[in-house]
């Protein structure tokens, strides 16, 4: 991410780039700060980070999973409160039905059980796992930014070797 001189007439909010780059090295040598490890996708805007650090989404974005199992649209109203923007609700979109539809009876029987995220060995639960070896991969590909690859903590226990750790400040006035 790299700051720009110009503002959004709309919003009078300074604007920002976007970019790939292949190492960390390459990023901080052309003056952009790095805001998740991999290549930028749906949910790379500074928008989406805010909502990422905000909040722990797992809550949110099962009650708009179970919202969307009556309507789709009420599914997408509440990814719409909760802040996401439109290309990073698509992805979520896809997500939750993918998961819906490989992991529904999984899900259902580990919430019926009151499961938690984890088990006690540290894993994570049948419908947790479900959901990563179902909709992760392609979730991780087409959002960019995922709350693993950017540093933020979950209420999801994970193994520090799946965690990229950094900090987040971006500041562009005068302090």
């Amino acid at each position: 991410m790299q700051w720009s001189n110009t503002t959004d007439p709309q919003t009078g909010l300074r604007r920002y780039r976007l970019k790939n780059f292949d190492s960390e090295r390459e990023a901080g040598a052309a003056n952009y700060s790095i805001t998740h490890k991999g290549h930028c996708g749906s949910c790379s805007t500074l928008q989406d980070l805010g909502v990422y650090i905000r909040q722990n989404l797992t809550d949110e974005t099962r009650a708009c999973g179970m919202e969307g199992i009556v309507s789709s649209k009420w599914q997408h109203e509440c990814l719409q409160k909760i802040g996401f923007s439109e290309p990073c609700i698509t992805i979520w979109e896809y997500n939750i039905l993918n998961t819906r539809d490989d992991c529904f009876w999984v899900c259902m029987w580990s919430k019926i059980r009151n499961e938690p995220f984890n088990k006690p060995d540290g894993s994570l639960n049948d419908c947790l796992q479900c959901d990563e070896d179902k909709s992760g991969p392609n979730f991780k590909y087409f959002s960019g930014r995922t709350r693993r690859n950017s540093g933020i903590p979950s209420a999801i226990k994970r193994p520090g070797s799946q965690r990229y750790y950094m900090e987040h400040c971006y500041w562009y006035g005068d302090l």
